[in-house]
């Protein structure tokens, strides 16, 4: 994924430099799993405009009944808290409350946050 941009000097520059090949990037970064084959994560960072990889680490031992557990409970969590969103009933007061409250960023976390405590509670 590397595009080649030639570079030509002027006629004088042409007895000691023909030509310089500069490789660049089509896009600016990448930014986290590529592919689910693959084990490489690429990482970028703004603020230092730092681009590297890391490669995550094979699993040893085979998912517990705990973490499936979990990963049901967060599926159902992330689905209750998207409905929960994109329903006009709820945004007013969930608006208001998140407005009211300093823990939490994003609308998103807090909504969230309420969805997994009424999963939990079982409201």
């Amino acid at each position: 994924m590397t595009s080649i941009v030639l570079k030509l000097y002027s006629v004088f520059d042409c007895r000691t430099h023909m030509a310089q090949v500069v490789y660049e990037d089509p896009i600016h970064h990448l930014s986290g799993k590529i592919s689910k084959k693959y084990r490489t994560t690429y990482n970028y960072r703004k603020l230092s405009e730092r681009k590297y990889t890391s490669v995550r680490g094979q699993r040893t031992t085979p998912v517990t009944e705990k973490e499936r557990t979990w990963r049901t409970q967060f599926a159902q969590i992330a689905q209750m808290t998207r409905e929960r969103l994109e329903d006009p009933a709820f945004m007013a007061s969930d608006q208001a409350a998140f407005i009211k409250q300093s823990k939490f960023k994003t609308l998103n976390a807090f909504v969230f946050d309420i969805c997994k405590e009424e999963l939990i509670n079982g409201k």
